[in-house]
């Protein structure tokens, strides 16, 4: 069994005008929101054996206050998720070789596409900032994930743990 965790990256901070889109940084909400979903991941068991975090300095720090909870957790930065599809998020996770729980953190409309398109019942997840995906695979390997394949165990929205 493999569990997987689809994160988008906490709330960005727009107040800096001619700042790139890769290069914002996540505000105070974005700050506590992924504090909150980390602590309701350690709470749930879903502390990951490794992170897979698009190169965007908000999924950086939306990953970097997830691991202020957990502590030191593998991580791997990942240019090919910036703004990635759900093909290019599916082939991340098929990377993977070791470990049985991963999060991948990355940014909308592909992982909430992603998070649709893997799941058994690919109906609408909604994925609005930091909000959190768990999927379970009755598979022995990453490389055997799928579109499709995987049971919707949580959709967690970072204000339903307010």
């Amino acid at each position: 069994m493999k569990t997987l965790v689809l994160l988008r990256h906490g709330k960005s901070d727009w107040s800096s005008q001619g700042t790139a889109d890769h290069d914002r940084p996540i505000n105070e909400r974005g700050r506590l929101a992924a504090t909150q979903m980390a602590r309701w991941m350690a709470d749930e068991g879903l502390v990951p054996d490794r992170m897979l975090v698009s190169s965007a300095l908000r999924t950086q720090q939306t990953a970097d206050r997830l691991a202020e909870v957990w502590g030191n957790i593998e991580r791997r930065e990942m240019e090919a998720l910036y703004l990635a599809e759900p093909g290019v998020i599916l082939n991340a996770i098929r990377a993977e070789g070791a470990g049985d729980t991963l999060l991948v953190v990355a940014h909308n409309p592909g992982i909430a596409m992603a998070a649709m398109m893997l799941t058994d019942d690919p109906c609408p997840i909604e994925m609005p900032t930091c909000a959190a995906a768990v999927l379970r695979f009755a598979v022995a390997h990453w490389t055997d994930v799928s579109f499709g394949g995987g049971k919707l165990l949580h959709h967690v929205k970072p204000k339903s743990l307010a």
